[in-house]
């Protein structure tokens, strides 16, 4: 920033009031031409004149002297601006500067981005002065940045005469840091009473122009950039490459300013009254499918631990033979929770044996040896478990899997059910290990489970 020099910042201007003109006088121009294969001398020396009115006024002289006249007392910059809040307010905007460049907060917000944007919210007919601020010089360095720090080359660089240019500068700089003497809020701001030993600070929340626009620009071009739109086209089509693409679920907009958010601010016109709002909902908390059980158990198929963890299946089970009908329905329904509660149980096995090292039953002294190659299917890859590894492939222990299953589940219902305990019988037990056995069957068809 230090090396920018006067003819640089000069050169920026010129480009700005060029642009400037040239969007006025446009159409004037197409006017004109219209006027002069016309022969309309009268509309051709209108419009010429409008134009001279117009070349006069983006002479830098005049336009500056205008800039720091009428414009600077209609405009107000800031971080954080007021009408965000209520399009109607008239309350003072905000520059906000973090306190340092390491701020290690734990969460995001202004203070993360590295060069917020500036808004600048007023009367809409002076916004052309918010565009002159953000003209580039150099590598990203804008007019309002050096008028900010107020660079050194910047003297005379405003204005012909030298006075001028300064009086223009200092106007600027305090446009620039919004300057506030005395700060104001307008009565359609939010107020929040915030308790402070024993009394209150009366805090006013503005709406954080800088961040919901980087924010929007962010998720813009996620939704829409090229890259994004060709590979979520390409996802169903065989003959293209398929690349992932991005999408934000939950995504709400709020709209600011109605119809001419303009008059909010020169960012909010920018994003046409657009705010993105990310879902601000709580966590959305899922059982673990974890199992803890003890050293010292004997089995997993225990009362108080398996049966918790697959209480809302028992339950819908209950209620089918509580109806103690033996329709058709009732009977399909029975076969589906039953499917339900194998499913279940095999995540629940599935997490042990994913999460656990291979080799941690060794330690599990009491546990059942047909459980330990079921829950532990990865110990037979360790050193001196050769034995282990062949009783696994073997395959016994997936009968007395089934058995402990349909047993287990018999006892259950002998419990909830005493009055009718022996409707609970061999048959019914069969039918369960023959469940258990197409359940681990398909496991293993599929390489799931102890079979992966």
């Amino acid at each position: 920033m230090e090396n920018i020099t006067q003819a640089q910042i000069k050169q920026a201007i010129n480009s700005f009031l060029s642009a400037q003109y040239d969007k006025k006088a446009m159409p004037m121009l197409k006017g004109l031409e219209k006027a002069l294969q016309d022969n309309d001398v009268e509309a051709s020396e209108k419009i010429e004149a409008e134009l001279k009115k117009s070349e006069e006024k983006y002479a830098q002289d005049t336009w500056m002297a205008y800039a720091s006249g009428w414009m600077s007392t209609q405009l107000s910059f800031g971080t954080h601006i007021s009408k965000g809040v209520h399009a109607s307010s008239k309350g003072d905007n905000l520059i906000y500067v973090p306190l340092s460049d390491s701020d290690d907060r734990p969460f995001s917000g202004h203070h993360s981005l590295a060069n917020p944007i500036i808004d600048a919210s007023g009367n809409a007919a002076a916004l052309p002065f918010a565009a002159f601020v953000q003209t580039i010089v150099v590598d990203n360095i804008t007019i309002g940045d050096l008028i900010k720090n107020q660079n050194a080359a910047l003297k005379g660089a405003f204005h012909s005469d030298s006075k001028m240019s300064d009086h223009i500068n200092s106007v600027f700089y305090k446009l620039v840091i919004a300057h506030i003497d005395t700060p104001f809020i307008d009565e359609y701001n939010k107020q929040i009473l915030f308790p402070s030993a024993d009394s209150y600070v009366c805090l006013a929340p503005l709406y954080p122009a800088s961040l919901t626009h980087y924010i929007f620009t962010y998720i813009q071009t996620i939704k829409f950039s090229d890259e994004n739109a060709l590979a979520k086209k390409n996802r169903s089509k065989v003959t293209e490459e398929q690349k992932p693409y991005l999408t934000i679920h939950d995504l709400a907009v709020l709209n600011i300013g109605g119809s001419n958010p303009q008059g909010v601010s020169q960012l909010m016109s920018k994003k046409r009254g657009k705010t993105y709002l990310l879902p601000s909902l709580p966590p959305s908390f899922t059982q673990s499918e974890a199992l803890p059980f003890s050293k010292h158990a004997r089995s997993i198929f225990n009362a108080k631990t398996m049966a918790y963890k697959t209480r809302r299946t028992l339950d819908a089970l209950y209620k089918i033979i509580t109806a103690n009908h033996n329709n058709m329905t009732l009977r399909d329904a029975r076969k589906s929770i039953l499917d339900d509660l194998l499913l279940q149980i095999l995540k629940i096995t599935n997490t042990i044996q994913t999460n656990r090292p291979a080799g941690w039953s060794i330690a599990y002294h009491q546990l059942d040896y047909a459980e330990k190659l079921w829950l532990d299917p990865h110990r037979g890859a360790l050193a001196d478990e050769e034995t282990f590894k062949a009783d696994f492939e073997k395959g016994d222990w997936q009968r007395e899997i089934e058995k402990k299953f349909a047993s287990w589940l018999q006892e259950l219902l002998k419990k909830e059910f005493p009055k009718i305990k022996n409707d609970f019988d061999d048959p019914e037990h069969n039918e369960w290990e023959k469940e258990m056995q197409i359940a681990l069957t398909e496991s293993k068809r599929l390489g799931q489970g102890a079979f992966r």
